[in-house]
This record gives C-alpha cells, structure tokens and sequence, in this order.
C-alpha cells in the first residue's frame, strides 16, 4: 500500500480540518477549509487577526486533523489524519500559484483571489509544510492502524 498516495486520496475527500495552534501555553483549536497540493502542503485563507493567524505569527509550529470516516453501524471502521509541521504565509506569486486550484476544490467564488490579492478583503493564504503525518485507519490497516509517514 503506498501510504502517500493513501494520503493524498483522503485528503481529496474531505474540506474542513481542525488546525491547532499554541503560544505562551495556551492551545487553540478551530475549524478551517484546505487544499492540499501534490506534495502534501495544506494551503486554506483566513484573516490575519484571528487568533489562530495571531498564534502562527509567534509559533509557526502547528498540528492538524481531519476526520475521514467515523465507525457506523454499516461501516464499523475509523479513518482519521494528523499532521504537524510549520505554517507560513504565502507570498502574493505563491497566492496566483496555488490560489485557483484552492477556491476549484473548495467551489468558491473566483472573484475572492482577486479581492484577496488587492487587499479588498482582509485575507490572507497559509500553508503547513508538513513534516509528518499519523493515519489512523482500522480499514485498510486493521491489525496496525496507526501508520506514520515523514515528508
């Protein structure tokens, strides 16, 4: 089983993760749409004021989850991911470059790249590099379902 690939293919399936920050011990949680490229880089937008934004500008050490699949009655199995690595924010090039596939996957508005890039609305896109993954997968994994992969 090629555990990238795995990845990858999960990661197309899902839109929402929770990204998890920390300064001054004080940990922080929510909830954020992503994009995730070829080379397993996270990309999504949010304000620069909101904590999580605040939080990476001191500690660029971030963690991430998504839930891929919760057990059911008719599919007993658990499919979730982790990542940790470092958050950046993306440079105005960086933004062209990857910007359209993010609001393709993610069906938003076209005109939002634009309104971000002329600083109409305050936004800006971030990226995780991350440097490891932990999948956690009792379907395809059932006697070992933890599986590591370092980027």
């Amino acid at each position: 089983m090629d555990l990238k690939k795995l990845i990858k293919e999960y990661m197309a399936k899902t839109r929402v993760m929770q990204l998890a920050t920390c300064v001054n011990n004080r940990p922080w949680v929510c909830s954020i749409h992503f994009y995730a490229d070829d080379q397993l880089n996270i990309y999504w937008i949010s304000a620069p004021t909101r904590r999580h934004s605040e939080d990476i500008q001191q500690n660029a050490k971030v963690a991430a989850t998504m839930n891929i699949h919760e057990d059911t009655a008719q599919e007993p199995y658990v499919i979730g991911l982790t990542a940790e690595g470092e958050a950046t924010v993306l440079t105005d090039k960086e933004v062209e470059r990857i910007g359209k596939q993010y609001i393709e996957k993610l069906s938003k508005d076209r005109s939002m790249l634009e309104d971000i890039l002329s600083g109409k609305i305050n936004r800006k896109f971030y990226r995780l590099k991350v440097t490891k993954f932990v999948l956690f997968d009792t379907n395809i994994f059932p006697a070992d379902p933890r599986q590591e992969l370092k980027v």
